[in-house]
């Protein structure tokens, strides 16, 4: 069907029978006076089946704690915007109580809610969290990469249907980082830039590493460090026990309550196959600092040099 265009903020409709302005208002949030002021030439009392007319919309926009909000279009339904975006039904309906499924208004305005799994992005790639305004064009051109690239490393997502918040893996390139003093070496991000020489940052994280002396057990250095009084993994990290090239390692990760300014700050701490000695003093722990997207990527690389 042929719609003539509507003044913006308001939308065709096309008059059926048993229509009624006061009926029209209560169906689309607004008023019959409302809609007579947008249709000069109506006339409200005898509304003629097959015409059609502009009916203004007050858009009323339900909470949305990532801000991804999406107006209905002509022949949408809540299945084909979930298939879109590639979220469950019941998400999209959990997360916007107040519609009905069954009678989706042009020009309604809803919440999509960001219910993607937990994803780990592989090596060769690096974690990005989707901003406001972001296009896989605009991503590209931050990472010097392509399209096609990022298509390819996140084969579940819709390219014209990003998410804010959405977490996505973007192929990098990676290089390589030695550390004779601290008998270690790894890969990272070629993107990120030299601080010192314990430290490189970049837009998408950071690492820093140094040596730790105590003589105690793997178990209560990563204690220690996972709750230092200053709580920089928050009041409730994680410890995990690992293995790291055949030596004793953990990884703390952070709780949600750490502090904004330590950026999402991990740690790996690994015990050296044999002491080392820098200006004198004997460190038996290795520790390596990094965001929580990098910190297991890195530590995967992670080797030490001969002592």
């Amino acid at each position: 069907m042929f719609y003539r265009k509507c003044p913006s903020a308001s939308i065709p409709y096309v008059i059926k029978p048993g229509d009624t302005l006061y009926k029209l208002g209560q169906n689309y949030g607004t008023t019959a006076s409302a809609i007579i002021a947008a249709n000069q030439n109506i006339n409200p009392n005898i509304l003629q089946v097959g015409k059609q007319i502009c009916i203004p919309i007050q858009k009323q926009c339900p909470s949305c704690p990532e801000g991804n909000y999406y107006t209905i279009k002509i022949g949408d339904t809540l299945y084909s915007i979930a298939k879109f975006f590639n979220i469950s039904l019941d998400d999209l309906i959990e997360a916007n109580p107040g519609i009905n499924p069954n009678s989706l208004r042009i020009g309604q305005v809803i919440c999509i809610p960001l219910a993607t799994p937990p994803i780990t992005c592989p090596f060769g790639t690096t974690a990005y969290i989707v901003q406001r305004g972001d296009t896989l064009y605009s991503i590209a051109l931050r990472f010097s990469t392509t399209v096609i690239s990022i298509i390819n490393a996140n084969p579940s997502i819709n390219p014209n249907g990003l998410l804010i918040g959405q977490k996505i893996c973007v192929p990098i390139a990676w290089s390589s980082y030695n550390n004779p003093v601290y008998y270690v070496s790894f890969m990272f991000p070629s993107s990120w830039q030299r601080i010192d020489e314990t430290r490189y940052e970049g837009i998408t994280g950071f690492f820093q590493i140094a040596a730790i002396s105590s003589e105690e057990n793997l178990s209560k250095v990563c204690e220690n460090e996972a709750y230092h009084q200053m709580n920089p993994y928050g009041s409730q990290p994680a410890i995990t026990q690992t293995q790291v090239q055949g030596s004793q390692a953990c990884f703390i990760f952070p709780s949600p309550d750490q502090p904004p300014e330590m950026k999402r700050q991990s740690a790996l701490i690994l015990r050296y196959p044999n002491p080392i000695v820098i200006s004198g003093e004997q460190y038996n722990y290795f520790i390596l600092w990094s965001d929580i997207n990098h910190i297991r990527q890195i530590g995967a690389t992670l080797k030490f040099l001969s002592i």
